[in-house]
């Protein structure tokens, strides 16, 4: 599968270096997921998680983190950076299809520059990691930017949210197998979609590990 290269506001992130790994990590737009026939249906799981949220902004639905199998070195959250919607009060997250939208206009300090303490001259790039439940955990790369131009917090959430559709793609396309946990099963008639997925933090694994704190919505 494979989407045409577009102005995606962070030109620098080399996304045709990606392109021969199942031809996932082009540049990607919401109205590119909307129409893949993997992410219209809502799922049905009977997953439940302890950690369940209502969710303020869609009714009758609820929000639950997704249990990453990832260890926290970075106790104290002085590593972490959060991801909100600007037009809701006591926002958590952000839904991952607006974090694609190329302006970050639906993200609160979207244009706030991300990890300012960096010498870009010998970092350039961290590595998401993704440890969804029951699968083998994969790494995606984040580039930061240059001294001269940093990541910013919508180019940031952006590049998360494009690795995600990625790994989705992955597993719906059956390259990625689950072998426990089947309650969180990615893709098929009934498992989690895109849409369902929001972002709430990004932090620290150790050095330049990073992973990303997600929750699913869901019907309550």
């Amino acid at each position: 599968m494979s989407y045409s290269q577009q102005n995606s506001g962070h030109e620098r992130f080399p996304y045709a270096m990606y392109n021969n790994t199942l031809g996932i990590h082009q540049v990607v737009h919401p109205h590119q997921i909307s129409d893949h026939p993997s992410f219209i249906d809502m799922p049905i799981s009977s997953a439940s998680n302890p950690s369940i949220q209502y969710s303020g902004s869609t009714s009758h639905s609820v929000e639950k983190f997704v249990p990453m199998n990832i260890p926290q070195y970075n106790k104290d959250g002085s590593s972490t950076v959060m991801f909100q919607v600007n037009t809701e009060r006591n926002s958590l997250s952000i839904p991952l299809e607006k974090c694609l939208q190329p302006s970050g206009a639906h993200l609160k300090d979207a244009q706030e520059i991300m990890f300012p303490t960096v010498d870009r001259t010998q970092v350039q790039t961290f590595n998401l990691v993704i440890a969804w439940p029951g699968y083998d955990t994969v790494e995606f790369p984040i580039d930061i930017g240059t001294n001269e131009r940093p990541i910013t917090r919508a180019d940031l959430a952006r590049q998360i949210a494009y690795h995600f559709f990625g790994f989705f793609i992955q597993c719906d396309n059956g390259h990625l197998t689950q072998r426990s946990l089947f309650q969180w099963k990615v893709g098929g008639r009934d498992g989690y979609k895109f849409h369902q997925i929001r972002l709430s933090t990004f932090w620290n694994i150790e050095g330049t590990s990073w992973a990303a704190s997600v929750r699913v919505l869901e019907n309550a």
